[in-house]
């Protein structure tokens, strides 16, 4: 009788580089689709027009107490910062606010220069919402 041996089966190894590219793109997906920053909404109440009640509703408690005055310094992404006609750094520009708040101030208007860049005008809003004030308008020419 013949006799024909089976031959044995030899281990398959499993192939890495799918498992590879797969575990990849997963790492892809999470690191695009998740957010690193903190996104939260700023309120902005763009000043500019007249009280809707004329003169005889313009009152003293519409008129702010803090005017925060905003210009690019040519030639450099700094842009130099005034209250109330004092200039301040950006990093004290929130002491400054409580200070003024605790003095009885609630509202400021921002009045940032036509060269100022976004992102610096965005910078002290976000500073000034940090203080005790109750409102910052921008207002924009």
């Amino acid at each position: 009788m013949i006799s024909i041996e089976t031959p044995l089966a030899r281990r398959k190894r499993i192939p890495l580089t799918p498992l590879i590219d797969v575990i990849f793109i997963l790492i892809m997906f999470f690191l695009l689709s998740s957010t690193f920053g903190v996104w939260r909404p700023m309120e902005v109440a763009l000043g500019g027009g007249a009280p809707a009640g004329g003169a005889e509703a313009h009152s003293n408690a519409s008129v702010p107490a803090v005017l925060i005055v905003v210009k690019s310094v040519s030639g450099e992404d700094l842009s130099a910062v005034t209250v109330n006609g004092n200039a301040l750094p950006l990093a004290g520009l929130a002491q400054e606010l409580n200070r003024l708040a605790e003095a009885g101030a609630r509202d400021a208007v921002l009045l940032p220069d036509k060269g100022t860049d976004f992102q610096q005008v965005v910078r002290i809003l976000d500073e000034a919402r940090t203080s005790k004030l109750t409102s910052v308008r921008l207002h924009l020419d």
